[in-house]
C-alpha cells in the first residue's frame, strides 16, 4: 500500500435480533451485549488490500500476530460461519467454560471471545502452535491437552476492532458487501 491510500475492511450487513438469538441457540451460549451489538453492525468481515494486518502481542517473539477475518452468520461460507468453526473445533477449548471462536489469522490460528467471569475478553488461541518455539513466551492460559495457549488481546470486541483498525494506520475504508 503506498501512503495515502484507503484500506478496506469488507463487511456482510449486520444480523438481526432473532438471528443473533438463534445464533445464541446454536451455540448454546448467551453471547455479550457488546458482542451482541457488534453482530448488529457487522456479520463478520474480513481485510482486502492488504488481506491481512498485524496486531501487537509482546507476548510472543516477533511481537505482532496476523489478523485476517471475523467471523459471521454466513452457512454458504464453511471458512467464515461462525457456527460451522465453533462446532468443528471449539471441543477443545471446553476447560475453559463459556469460549466462541470469533475470527482467525488466516493460519489456523483463532480469535475467541471468553465469556467466563474473571476471563471476559478476546484472545489469541496459538492452536497450530506457531509460537511454541519462540523464546519469549507470556501467555495468559495454558494449553491443556496440547490444545495451544492463549494469549489476551483485548476487554471487549470493540477494544479488539478498533485495535485491528489502528493497527492498518492510514485510511481505513469500511465497505458494506451486498
Amino acid at each position: 500500500m503506498k501512503l495515502g491510500e484507503n484500506m478496506p475492511i469488507v463487511y456482510k450487513s449486520g444480523l438481526q435480533d432473532s438471528e443473533v438469538n438463534a445464533l445464541q441457540s446454536a451455540l448454546n451460549l448467551v453471547l455479550p451485549s457488546s458482542y451482541r451489538q457488534f453482530l448488529g453492525r457487522m456479520n463478520g468481515c474480513c481485510m482486502t488490500e492488504p488481506d491481512y494486518g498485524q496486531l501487537p502481542l509482546p507476548a510472543i517473539d516477533d511481537g505482532v500476530i496476523i489478523f485476517d477475518r471475523l467471523f459471521g452468520v454466513l452457512p454458504d461460507e464453511e471458512c467464515n460461519d461462525l457456527i460451522s468453526f465453533n462446532n468443528e473445533f471449539i471441543d477443545e477449548l471446553r476447560f475453559i467454560g463459556s469460549v466462541l471462536a470469533i475470527g482467525e489469522d488466516g493460519g489456523g490460528n483463532p480469535y475467541v471471545l471468553i465469556c467466563e467471569a474473571g476471563r471476559e475478553g478476546i484472545y489469541y488461541w496459538d492452536r497450530t502452535h506457531l509460537h511454541e518455539a519462540d523464546s519469549v513466551i507470556k501467555f495468559d492460559i495454558a494449553a491443556l491437552n496440547d490444545c495451544g495457549h492463549l494469549y489476551f488481546i483485548a476487554d471487549s470486541i470493540d477494544a479488539f476492532f478498533d485495535m485491528v483498525v489502528a493497527a492498518l494506520g492510514g485510511n481505513v475504508v469500511l465497505i458494506q458487501e451486498q
